[in-house]
C-alpha cells in the first residue's frame, strides 16, 4: 500500500489508517517513514554553550596562570579554550541522527567511533522532555528516552518542540489509526489519547475503561498546582541545611581574601573590641543575634517561597492513553520545564514523607517507586497537605494502602530504641566533657555546663525520637501491597507492589539474636531497589515473605 504524501511513496501495510475522508493526508501522530532525523539547527548553539559551561574553570584557570607572565597570553590561552569547547561542541550537532520505525527507535552518533543505539518500542518506558532557560529562548527541548535498564536513557539534545512532542507520541502513545495532536513541554497539554468515540481500546481492563470515562481531549487531570501549598515551603528543613551549608562553605572558601575589618568595622585589641569592653559587646550581641535570626528566617521564607514557585511552576499530572496502556505524564516548571511520561504499568508503589515542621503543618511529599526513569523515585508532587497527597496516592496506586491499618513489631524494638537513646546521650556527654576538663585544668575556668546542657538535651531528643520510632513502626499486607512504615521525627510510609519483589533478604546480626529481631529487606527493580521493613520479630518476618511472594519463598520455607 502507498500514499503520495510519503517521502518514499510506501510506508508498512500496518502503519496505515483506513481510508476516511479526514484522513486523507498523513497525520503527525503516525510514524511517516524511515530516514534519519537530525537534531534542532539550534542545537549547534545550545551544544557548545553546555560545553563552554563545562569549561569555564578550566579556561579561567589556565588564563589566571599564563596571565602572570603577560595579560595577552592569558586572554589568549582563555579564548583558545573557549574555541576549543565551541568546536567540541559542535560536534553533536554534526553526527546525531535518529529515526522511528515500526518497531524500533535508532539514534547513531559519534565522528570517529560510530555508535548505533536501537531499542524496541515496546521497550521504552519513559519519555522526558526538558527545556532550560536557553533551551526555551531558542524553541528547542531535550528529549530523554527510558528502556528500563540501568545502562542510562537515549539522550537527544535538541528536538524543535513540535518535534519533541511528535516523537513522544510515536514512541508512547502512538498507534495504528490513533493520530494525536501536539503537545507543548511549556505547559504540559497534550493530544487527545482516547478513541474519537469514546470507546475502550481492545485489551484494556475494566479498570481502564472506568477511567476512560472520564478522560478529556488532555487526558484525565490527576492533580494541579495549588498556591495554597506554598505555605509548606519555608518548613523544607532539607532545603534549609543546603542553604546553610552553602552559606557557610562560601564564606570559608573566601575567609581570606574578605577584609572584613575594612566591611564590618571590627577590631580586637588588647581585650576590646572596637575600643569596647568584651562584656559590653557580649551585652551586644544579646540584642543584635536575636534580630540577625529574625531577619534570616525572613529571607529564608521569602527564598524557599520564591524557589518553590519557579521549580514548581504549572504543575499538572495527567494520565493519557498509551500504546500498551495508560501513562503518567508530569510537567512544571517556570524558568527551566520538564515534562516526563511514565507507563502506569511501570509504577510499583510509591513513598508518603512527612518531615517535622511539615508534619507539624498537615502537610508530606509523595514520590513515586518506578522503572525506567533516570531518577527511580520521581516526586509526583511539591509538599501538599496530607489529604490530597493521600488521594493522589490513591489514585495512581488504585487503592488506599497508604491508610491501611499497620500491624506492630511488639515490645522488642522499643527497649533497643529506649536502650540505644541513652547510650547515644552518653556518647555526646563524654564528648563534651573533653574539653570541659582541658579548659578547667589549663585555664582554670570549669565550664561544668556544657557537657550538664548537652546530656539534658540529647537525652530528651534521643528520648522522644526512640518513642516515635517504635510508634511509627509497623507493615501491612493488602492483596496487592506491602506497607511499611518508618521513621521517627520524620516518617515515611511506602507501597510496594507484591508483584514487584524480586526477592527477600533477612539479616540478623549478634544482637537481632539475642532479641529475636530481623532487618527483612524487599529486594525490587523499582524506587532505591529495596524496601526496608527493621526490627521485625523472626517469626513474623518469614511469615510476611510467604504470604507477599508464595511462590518465591514457599520453596525454601519448611
Amino acid at each position: 500500500m502507498s500514499t503520495p504524501d510519503s517521502p518514499e511513496g510506501k510506508v508498512p501495510d500496518a502503519q496505515v489508517p483506513e481510508a476516511r475522508p479526514e484522513d486523507a493526508r498523513p497525520q503527525d501522530g503516525y510514524i511517516q517513514d524511515e530516514e534519519w532525523q537530525r537534531l534542532a539547527g539550534w542545537t549547534a548553539v545550545v551544544s557548545p554553550i553546555s560545553t563552554l559551561r563545562q569549561a569555564i574553570i578550566p579556561a579561567a584557570v589556565g588564563a589566571f596562570g599564563a596571565g602572570q607572565a603577560n595579560v595577552l597570553i592569558g586572554l589568549a590561552v582563555a579564548l583558545g579554550i573557549a574555541v576549543i569547547a565551541a568546536v567540541v561542541g559542535l560536534i553533536p550537532w554534526l553526527t546525531t541522527s535518529y529515526r522511528v520505525t515500526a518497531t524500533h527507535l535508532e539514534v547513531r552518533r559519534g565522528l570517529l567511533n560510530r555508535t548505533t543505539l536501537t531499542a524496541r518500542l515496546d521497550r521504552v518506558r519513559s519519555v522526558d522532555l526538558s527545556a532550560s532557560l536557553v533551551h526555551r529562548a531558542l524553541g528547542v527541548t531535550k528529549v530523554s528516552v527510558g528502556t528500563g535498564v540501568d545502562e542510562g536513557q537515549i539522550a537527544l539534545d535538541s528536538l524543535n518542540k513540535d518535534a519533541a512532542a511528535r516523537l513522544r507520541r510515536e514512541l508512547l502513545h502512538a498507534a495504528p489509526g490513533a493520530p494525536a495532536a501536539p503537545a507543548d513541554v511549556s505547559t504540559g497539554a497534550a493530544g487527545p489519547t482516547g478513541s474519537a468515540t469514546g470507546e475502550v481500546p481492545s485489551g484494556a481492563t475494566v479498570g481502564d475503561a472506568q477511567r476512560s470515562a472520564g478522560v478529556t481531549a488532555e487526558g484525565e487531570t490527576i492533580a494541579k498546582l495549588d498556591w495554597s501549598w506554598i505555605k509548606y515551603a519555608p518548613l523544607n528543613l532539607k532545603n534549609l541545611a543546603i542553604a546553610l551549608g552553602g552559606l557557610a562553605a562560601f564564606f570559608g572558601a573566601f575567609s581570606d581574601v574578605i577584609p572584613w575589618e575594612r566591611t564590618i568595622g571590627i577590631r580586637v585589641d588588647d581585650g576590646e573590641i572596637n575600643g569596647r569592653p568584651i562584656d559590653s559587646f557580649l551585652h551586644m550581641l544579646l540584642i543584635a543575634i536575636p534580630i540577625a535570626l529574625v531577619v534570616a528566617v525572613l529571607v529564608w521564607a521569602i527564598g524557599s517561597c520564591v524557589g518553590y514557585a519557579v521549580r514548581w511552576w504549572g504543575l499538572q499530572v495527567v494520565r493519557e492513553q498509551g500504546r500498551e496502556g495508560t501513562t503518567l505524564r508530569r510537567s512544571f516548571g517556570l524558568t527551566s520545564t520538564r515534562a516526563t511520561t511514565v507507563e502506569e504499568a511501570k509504577v510499583r508503589g510509591a513513598t508518603s514523607t512527612i518531615g517535622p515542621l511539615i508534619g507539624l503543618a498537615g502537610g508530606a511529599d509523595l514520590n513515586l517507586l518506578t522503572t525506567g526513569l533516570e531518577d527511580n523515585s520521581p516526586a509526583v508532587l511539591p509538599t501538599a497537605p496530607e489529604r490530597v497527597v493521600t488521594e493522589v496516592g490513591t489514585d495512581i496506586l488504585g487503592e488506599d494502602a497508604f491508610s491501611a491499618a499497620l500491624t506492630g513489631h511488639g515490645p522488642r524494638p522499643r527497649r533497643r530504641y529506649w536502650f540505644r537513646a541513652v547510650v547515644g546521650a552518653a556518647v555526646w556527654t563524654l564528648v563534651a566533657l573533653v574539653p570541659t576538663v582541658l579548659i578547667g585544668v589549663f585555664a582554670d575556668t570549669w565550664i561544668w555546663w556544657l557537657p550538664a546542657g548537652l546530656l539534658l538535651v540529647s537525652l530528651v531528643l534521643n528520648l522522644v525520637g526512640a518513642e516515635l520510632r517504635h510508634r511509627h513502626l509497623g507493615h501491612a499486607l493488602t492483596d496487592r501491597y506491602l506497607v511499611v512504615r518508618a521513621g521517627s521525627y520524620t516518617t515515611a510510609r511506602t507501597a510496594l507492589q507484591t508483584d514487584g519483589i524480586i526477592g527477600w533478604r533477612v539479616k540478623q546480626t549478634f544482637f537481632d539474636r539475642r532479641i529475636g529481631l530481623a532487618q527483612v529487606i524487599a529486594m525490587t527493580a523499582a524506587g532505591h531497589e529495596y524496601v526496608a521493613v527493621p526490627d521485625v520479630p523472626l517469626e513474623t518476618a518469614v511469615a510476611l515473605a510467604t504470604a507477599a511472594t508464595p511462590r518465591t519463598v514457599s520453596g525454601f520455607v519448611e
